[in-house]
């Protein structure tokens, strides 16, 4: 009873310390929140604005140049809008299409390209020698290739043509040439250099061939077998291209095909009236074409076809075939045929014709020929009509 009254003082200080303690931790902390705060307000006014730079670099830009007055703004490519420069043909009426390649922005270090040796044809005409820089070699087979400087090879190889000629284009393809010794000089020499040759993958010694026609003017191309509707009845060789072929295996049948001999500007389609109807099948062909800088003919076997269309799609330099010329292999035929190619010229202003190594062929050829001059019409090498003629 005695002690009690001893012990409260002691409580009461405990007390106090308690209090005194907890507003001195309250005081710290709203020092340190105030504190940091400021700190971090701080630290905004300072960095600001290398923030907000930052922030503007991560963020996707599109710049714009913006042209001076009569400055011409470059043309667009399916090649992630890389500038267009000249080949072969030059012209003034706004089409980049037959004229052009795709070529990669020059740097300041590159070295301008060496100058393309040139091949003097009988009819004085210059086409380009073939260029190693437009080559690639795989598995002892040289293919094709866009070369460093952006040079396609469709255009490289091109007959030279005025594209500033105002009268209607009428270009001849025959196909299947090489086999038979005679046929195919024939073809060769008789000719004018504007018709030009496509040949058969199967023919021995193609490229002493093909460049036998090139010295003597004309432009070259390969012949692209495609699986026909009635195949296998009817076979167009051991490289077609099917559609119940994996793509790897058409892909390397189309290498096969493309490596047989260098110089040619691209490819004709031989047979292909199933093959040339199928979306899948046929997309990927187009594809390895145009990454190689050649140019795709339609030999149009198949009034279904949509190749023409899909190259139109991905920018392949495409031509297609308005008239099989001698289907039935006589004068008259003939005749009548190469009559509507001038009708369909005056009223499209571009027409293509596919023709064959025959006698009768090369022989009505080389008579309507001379008479197109006189006609107001220009007789034209495929590559002239790239891209020109209207899809349906």
């Amino acid at each position: 009873m005695d002690d009690a009254p001893a012990k409260r003082p002691a409580a009461a200080s405990d007390g106090r310390i308690g209090r005194l303690l907890i507003g001195i931790a309250t005081g710290v902390l709203a020092v340190a929140v105030i504190g940091g705060t400021g700190a971090l307000v701080g630290w905004l006014l300072v960095n600001a604005e290398t923030t907000e730079s930052r922030q503007v670099l991560r963020r996707p830009q599109l710049t714009v140049p913006v042209l001076a007055e009569g400055e011409t703004p470059t043309a667009n490519s399916s090649d992630g809008g890389q500038p267009v420069t000249a080949g072969p043909h030059t012209e003034k009426d706004g089409h980049a299409g037959s004229a052009a390649t795709n070529s990669p922005a020059p740097t300041g270090d590159t070295a301008a390209p060496a100058p393309v040796p040139e091949v003097v044809s009988v009819d004085g005409v210059r086409l380009a020698a073939v260029d190693p820089t437009l080559l690639e070699t795989k598995d002892s087979a040289k293919l094709p290739i866009i070369g460093p400087d952006g040079r396609q090879p469709w255009s490289t190889y091109a007959r030279p043509f005025n594209l500033d000629d105002s009268r209607p284009r009428v270009a001849i393809v025959m196909i299947g040439v090489g086999f038979g010794k005679d046929i195919t000089e024939k073809a060769t020499t008789l000719l004018p250099g504007a018709i030009s040759l496509s040949f058969s993958p199967y023919v021995r010694n193609i490229e002493a061939l093909m460049a036998r026609a090139r010295q003597a003017g004309h432009e070259t191309l390969i012949d692209l077998p495609m699986e026909p509707l009635d195949f296998p009845r009817d076979d167009p060789g051991p490289s077609t291209l099917l559609t119940s072929l994996s793509l790897v295996d058409n892909l390397n049948r189309l290498e096969w095909v493309l490596g047989r001999a260098p110089g040619y500007v691209g490819v004709t389609t031989w047979m292909g009236s199933q093959f040339t109807t199928v979306e899948d099948a046929l997309m990927p062909v187009l594809q390895g074409l145009r990454q190689r800088g050649l140019m795709f003919v339609d030999s149009r076997a198949s009034s279904r076809s949509i190749a023409t269309e899909l190259a139109s799609s991905i920018q392949l330099p495409r031509a297609f075939n308005n008239t099989f010329i001698d289907q039935t292999p006589s004068a008259g035929t003939i005749d009548r045929a190469l009559a509507s190619l001038e009708a369909t010229a005056r009223q499209q202003r571009y027409a293509v014709g596919i023709a064959r190594p025959l006698p009768v062929t090369i022989e009505r050829l080389s008579r309507w020929a001379g008479t197109l001059e006189g006609k107001g019409i220009a007789l034209a090498p495929i590559s002239a009509i790239a891209d020109r003629q209207r899809l349906r």
